[in-house]
């Protein structure tokens, strides 16, 4: 089974009820509405020849691009999964910039880099020890998948 029907199986409907159609590099996006707020599961390829700076930002806007999310009006809160074919060399989970602020129509919650061998690779929006949007189930259960 590929990562992507892993996934797929993992988090929906159990987590995430809506598969939203995904297009350009996006592989998966998985939504989900809990009070006014909207969340996201979203799955792209990791390309170890790019800037992971560059690829967040081309992940934020292909989901708000997918979600049709507006800044103030339909805000998304996501977390991005990249798999990686290999192991990234010299990436380390703070250069896995994730918002510290809700000024944007997508914000981006948590960033994973999944890969061979259970690698897995993270770093998601806390205060203090507390973790929000189900960070610590979904970091959970993507680390099993990777392994």
């Amino acid at each position: 089974m590929s990562i992507v029907e892993s996934i797929r199986k993992e988090f929906f409907p159990a987590i995430y009820d809506k598969e939203v159609d995904t297009a350009g590099a996006l592989r998966l996006c998985l939504t989900k509405r809990k009070g006014l707020g909207k969340y996201a599961l979203a799955l792209i390829e990791f390309d170890s020849s790019l800037e992971i700076e560059g690829q967040i930002s081309s992940a934020r806007k292909a989901v708000a691009k997918v979600t049709k999310a507006l800044w103030c009006l339909n805000e998304v809160g996501v977390y991005i999964t990249f798999v990686a074919k290999e192991a990234p060399k010299n990436l380390s989970a703070s250069e896995l910039s994730i918002d510290k602020t809700g000024f944007h129509a997508v914000i981006v919650q948590g960033i994973h880099v999944i890969g061979p061998d259970g690698y897995h690779l993270y770093n998601h929006s806390k205060w203090l020890n507390h973790t929000f949007g189900g960070a610590n189930e979904i970091s959970n259960k993507l680390q099993a998948i990777a392994t």
